[in-house]
């Protein structure tokens, strides 16, 4: 089979073609044939090395595929041959779904959605879950709170905003240039701040008045909070930074933190769904709220597995405004 993969760390030009045998599923391990795959921001860390993960070369990569079973391990029972599934992200050094086939553990396998094309099933775990852990297990997020989301027009954020909004939550997002304000606004934001024309912090404090943020989900780093919504955040209120679009690691600042009794998370969805509690959790959420709402994905650009590496460069480039997919 053909399968991507690196053998040193860098961008996507470290990303090849190599060419490998099909080795059999064991034990609880599905195999399936590929017919999508998702890019996520975490992928590019992993081969820059900036993920927490590190990688064992030559390394495979990726966690969101979609496809149809070939063959699964003796101790599998929830799947067969010929089951359309799609996968749950999860990073370890052995599995990588970036390929014309791939092998993951039979927990982090679900079956597509009814009505959900390969392109959007292979598009919604990582965008779900993300925010699902971030807002109601570290934000404690509920109706009426006020929820900050920088870079809402990343799939994450896109994912936060409409479970921010299933519960009532209100919405304010952000955006760097103006070009993709009406775009979050279609999303459904109630609010939407233009981060190079506008002063962050006064619109938030000018938005949330004296109730202040509840939480934010931050995919930036760097020291931007400092700057952005740290004075903006409510009493006990928190945020939860889980991307590094800044391109530096933050700095946390404990006498702010400690003067209004707020908490900076480190947080990865990764550390929530190694937990199969949690993760069942989570994967009840999301399935029954794709049921009773039918919402779906948004997916921005597919492009054909030859062009993998145009992919990688394209999500590079942010023009994107929903999830980057390759099908094979």
């Amino acid at each position: 089979m053909k399968i991507i993969r690196f053998h040193k760390i860098g961008g996507p030009e470290v990303l090849q073609f190599d060419r490998v045998d099909i080795t059999m599923p064991k034990d609880t391990e599905v195999l399936f044939k590929v017919k999508a795959f998702a890019l996520n921001q975490a992928d590019i860390l992993f081969i820059n090395g900036m993920h927490y993960t590190q990688p064992k070369f030559p390394s495979r990569i990726g966690s969101e595929a979609t496809g149809e079973v070939i063959s699964v391990g003796e101790k599998v029972t929830k799947f067969k041959k010929g089951d359309i599934i799609t996968t749950i992200p999860f990073f370890t050094n052995t599995y990588g779904v970036q390929g014309e086939y791939a092998t993951v553990p039979e927990q982090y396998v679900t079956k597509v959605p009814k009505g959900y094309s390969f392109e959007e099933a292979t598009s919604f775990w990582m965008q779900y879950l993300t925010a699902y852990y971030a807002l109601f297990h570290l934000g404690k997020v509920k109706q009426g709170d006020y929820v900050f989301i920088p870079a809402t027009s990343g799939t994450a954020g896109q994912g936060a905003l409409k479970l921010a909004k299933e519960i009532g939550a209100v919405v304010i997002g952000s955006t760097r240039t103006s070009d993709k304000k009406e775009f979050i606004k279609e999303l459904g934001a109630d609010y939407v701040i233009v981060t190079n024309e506008e002063n962050t912090l006064d619109q938030l404090t000018k938005i949330s008045g004296s109730k202040g943020i509840k939480f934010v989900f931050d995919p930036v780093g760097n020291t931007s909070f400092n700057q952005q919504y740290m004075n903006a955040l409510s009493y006990g209120g928190s945020a939860a930074i889980y991307g590094l679009l800044g391109g530096t690691f933050p700095e946390f600042p404990i006498l702010d933190l400690v003067r209004k009794n707020t908490t900076l998370h480190a947080y990865s969805m990764f550390n929530f769904v190694c937990n199969n509690e949690l993760l069942e959790e989570g994967k009840k959420y999301v399935l029954n709220l794709i049921e009773r709402k039918g919402i779906k994905p948004r997916v921005d650009k597919v492009f054909d597995f030859k062009d993998t590496i145009g992919a990688y460069k394209y999500m590079l480039s942010n023009k994107q405004k929903g999830k980057i997919v390759v099908t094979i």
